[in-house]
């Protein structure tokens, strides 16, 4: 069994290509990874799309101790070793702290290609609620509250102002989870060929973790949905049998 723990930072300017043009580098109509001043790059400077403060992986292979010259029926014979001995457990997987997202305006401050992001005037907690069986990256109160201020300055979040480019990646939703895992038996055949059953299954758990991207996440400030998610990063659990032979 290996385990192993990441922590880590990545900074940016953006994590797309820059030699992308608005049409080729559009996510759900908004280009949010441009430089907004080429006069000033660095107001684009922040965590990057695909940052991840910390990453849990595990894997495990484990023979069982059932069979012949093993802890359990050591003394089976070989049609009871067949079916009951060899045996194999293994598996994977991967947990991250959550990645990062932005809020966009609706107004162009610096660059007419580029919709500035939202400044977060106060601290805003993203809590992953359900509404309606709708999943939000916040408390749908807190999401009034920003929509509500926002024209007035007075709100949780603000426009940019002309020359800002606004906080990119200000804020986080949700990470990847995800286990696999597998169970296998081989039989040799004779000297020439060997025969290998597997039954693998991905997503476990049958977790759900959202896409935080503007393809799976309206980050649209004023927009009645702001926060709601609309896909998710990995699929529902799924299961394969297969019987394989080499020969």
């Amino acid at each position: 069994m290996d385990f192993g723990y990441t922590f880590s930072k990545s900074l940016d300017l953006g994590s797309e290509t820059e030699r992308g043009d608005v049409f080729t580098n559009e996510d759900n109509g908004y280009v949010d990874f441009g430089i907004q001043n080429t006069w000033n790059p660095k107001l684009n400077k922040a965590v990057s799309d695909f940052d991840t403060h910390s990453l849990f992986t595990t894997d495990w292979i484990y023979v069982l101790p059932v069979g012949r010259g093993q802890a359990v029926l050591a003394d089976a014979n070989r049609l009871t070793d067949a079916f009951l001995g060899g045996w194999q457990w293994a598996g994977l997987a991967r947990v991250t702290s959550g990645l990062p997202f932005t809020l966009l305006s609706q107004g162009y401050p610096t660059n007419y290609e580029n919709p500035g992001w939202g400044i977060a005037q106060q601290p805003i907690v993203m809590k992953k609620t359900f509404v309606g069986g709708v999943p939000y990256a916040m408390d749908r109160t807190m999401a009034a509250n920003i929509n509500s201020g926002i024209f007035t300055g007075e709100g949780p979040i603000r426009f940019p102002y002309a020359g800002e480019a606004g906080e990119r990646n200000y804020f986080r939703g949700d990470g990847y989870f995800d286990i696999d895992s597998s169970i296998t038996k081989s039989w040799n055949l004779a000297d020439k060929a060997q025969l290998k059953f597997a039954a693998e299954v991905y997503n476990v758990t049958n977790s759900n973790r959202f896409d935080v991207s503007p393809a799976g996440l309206n980050a649209q400030l004023t927009f009645a949905n702001l926060g709601a998610y609309s896909s998710t990063l990995s699929t529902y659990r799924r299961m394969q049998f297969g019987l394989r032979m080499d020969f």
